[in-house]
């Protein structure tokens, strides 16, 4: 779901135009994380934990279906899930390389409208989403705006552990639940991304 935060001017410092879309239910790169780890694939790319890590239940790599080349689509699709929402030149989480490609969001980025659900308990995959669908408020303060200036534009949310601070590109800042919901660590991370350049 996305949120945009439009923090409220105090004292004439804040900027009367700010807006900070928050993207809060990613449900493509989520869904691509629970077939990660319910198929055990992908797992030579360099992500954090998942938190809280999901059952499974009855999710399974299909019999019928090559793990070779589950392995390749979910690569692939978990790329064009964040190519869909960068802007500009962008760094797929686990993946080292820099994309230059943009675009908008398309049926590449969902798995299920690619490949079906077989092998997916959609019931325990949407009871899992359900945790990440409180409200994360962002409070205005000098970081968010000073990074907001630098041209962050979007802030993604993803169900990863810990402390986390992702890059994506100029415009696009990818963190944890936990770092969003932590107003110490989402400073840190706001300000690692103002200062981190994108290769």
């Amino acid at each position: 779901m996305m949120r945009s935060t439009n923090p409220a001017p105090r004292h004439g410092r804040w900027p009367s135009d700010m807006s900070l879309p928050v993207d809060d239910h990613a449900q493509p790169i989520q869904m691509l994380l629970f077939i990660r780890q319910a198929w055990g694939l992908a797992g030579d790319l360099a992500l954090p934990q998942l938190s809280p890590v999901p059952e499974t239940g009855s999710s399974a790599l299909p019999d019928e279906v090559d793990r070779d080349l589950s392995e390749q689509r979910s690569i692939q699709t978990w790329s064009n899930a964040w190519a869909g929402k960068a802007r500009g030149a962008h760094r797929i989480p686990g993946l080292a390389a820099t994309t230059a490609a943009t675009g908008s969001a398309t049926g590449n980025d969902f798995w299920t409208q690619q490949y079906g659900d077989e092998g997916i308990d959609l019931i325990v995959f949407e009871q899992w989403e359900q945790v990440f669908d409180p409200w994360l408020g962002l409070n205005p303060e000098p970081v968010l705006v000073a990074a907001w200036e630098r041209g962050l534009k979007d802030l993604i949310v993803v169900p990863w552990a810990g402390y986390c601070m992702h890059r994506l590109g100029d415009s696009h800042l990818a963190t944890s639940f936990e770092t969003a919901a932590n107003w110490s660590l989402l400073r840190q991370a706001l300000a690692e991304w103002s200062r981190a350049p994108l290769t």
